[in-house]
């Protein structure tokens, strides 16, 4: 049985979208691979642009804006270019499971759930009762389908109050007291949820430290999982420190969540890991691969069997990570003392930190902009680190506050959801 695609091969590869670090991560462990690789781009502050791996890049649409017009750029891409594979390196996944047999039929390798499981991982509402129905753990929630329904749920505080589409942080608020709930539930984003017969989520706050996990499946079956934990916040929520770690309790869960969906493809979850109790509350899933590079270094290479899985090729047996792998990413956490008012010393001390590689850096790879091995990263991060000593305020317009242009909107869902799968062209 093959461990990863035919030896030697070099696949040309077109990512659905430039910007995002999953994207950027999954360009850096394909070009280290030696594959050729496209992009999909949309323009504006991306984290793959200067890159040397990325061979060619396409001009599209927002996907944000309107998924159906990004397809339709998409497909002449396929049309007109040779690739072997299609990585759905963010939401594009799925819109591409909507319109899965018609892509399937374009010539590039893809692997995507069909419509049906990806709408009961897309939708948190729908995700917070499947997690029930199969008894995974997860905190306590409640669904909340009007306004006046929503003081019932403050007995929950603190709790984040989440939409049932939302992505990047985006849609989602923390709530302290009553005042806070209340305000929240008056957002103009919630009351369009209201009053379009939907629900939103009030979960209580779980204590302890975010884990994040990423699997692979095929058709159900479960052929790679890697767990790290966040040793170190960055903007915006994300992570500028991880440490790998084995979890068998995940595993299980994993193995329960792939069958129940018949999941193909990959799907990757948040939870919160009780340290005393060794357990974890699952309060996120999103059906793509996050960040893959810390996987890649502690042994489990997700993306060339994300590959040979969208050939059609074996897998092999699942492998097992080695735990206590660490990875960073410098940028996160120059952009992270912006955010939390720290300064101009801060972010110099943090660039001095990591050149010296002390403190958070020894021991630790950069997974986000690997200086090493694809120079151009440099020029981003510094850009990026002028700007912030000029003046950290910079850093909301760096970040950004609306929905990134890689991921699905709520508008953006109900086109979806809405709209008519094509047929595939090779049949009658």
């Amino acid at each position: 049985m093959a461990d990863t695609p035919r030896a030697g091969r070099r696949y040309r590869v077109l990512l659905t979208e430039a910007s995002s670090a999953s994207a950027r991560e999954i360009l850096t462990v394909l070009g280290r691979q030696g594959h050729e690789v496209g992009v999909m781009d949309s323009g504006g502050l991306s984290f793959t642009a200067l890159s040397r791996w990325a061979h060619r890049r396409h001009r599209s649409p927002r996907f944000s804006a309107d998924p159906e017009r990004y397809l339709d750029a998409l497909r002449q891409v396929l049309t007109s270019h040779p690739y072997d594979v299609l990585l759905p390196t963010h939401e594009q996944a799925v819109a591409l499971s909507r319109h899965r047999e018609e892509f399937a039929g374009l010539g590039a390798g893809l692997a995507v759930p069909d419509f049906d499981a990806m709408r009961k991982a897309q939708d948190k509402v729908a995700a917070v009762r499947l997690f029930e129905r199969l008894g995974l753990p997860q905190p306590d929630t409640a669904l909340v389908a009007e306004e006046g329904e929503v003081p019932a749920a403050a007995g929950r505080l603190p709790a984040y109050v989440k939409l049932p589409v939302a992505t990047s942080s985006r849609g989602v608020w923390r709530a302290d007291d009553a005042a806070e709930l209340s305000g929240i539930a008056a957002k103009p984003q919630v009351r369009e949820v209201f009053a379009r017969g939907g629900e939103i989520l009030v979960q209580r706050a779980v204590p302890g430290r975010l884990v994040m996990i990423q699997a692979l499946f095929d058709r159900g079956a479960l052929v790679a999982s890697h767990t790290v934990l966040r040793r170190r916040e960055g903007v915006q929520g994300s992570a500028s420190a991880k440490e790998s770690l084995v979890l068998p309790e995940v595993t299980r869960h994993l193995t329960e969540l792939g069958s129940a969906l018949d999941w193909h493809g990959p799907l990757s979850l948040d939870a919160i890991l009780d340290r005393d109790r060794g357990r974890v509350h699952y309060i996120d899933v999103n059906p793509r691969l996050v960040e893959p590079v810390n996987a890649e270094v502690a042994g489990v290479d997700l993306v060339r069997r994300w590959l040979a899985l969208s050939c059609g090729e074996e897998t092999g047996p699942p492998p097992v990570a080695r735990p206590g792998v660490r990875t960073h990413m410098l940028l996160m956490a120059v952009v992270r003392h912006a955010e939390v008012g720290r300064g101009r010393g801060a972010v110099l001390r943090e660039l001095a930190q990591a050149a010296a590689g002390r403190g958070w850096y020894a021991q630790s790879q950069e997974e986000l902009l690997p200086i090493r091995s694809d120079p151009a990263g440099a020029l981003l991060l510094g850009a990026v680190s002028a700007c912030l000593l000029i003046s950290p305020r910079l850093w909301q317009r760096l970040a950004g506050s609306g929905a990134p242009a890689h991921a699905l909107s709520a508008e953006g869902w109900r086109q979806l959801v809405d709209a008519e799968p094509r047929r595939n062209p090779g049949n009658p």
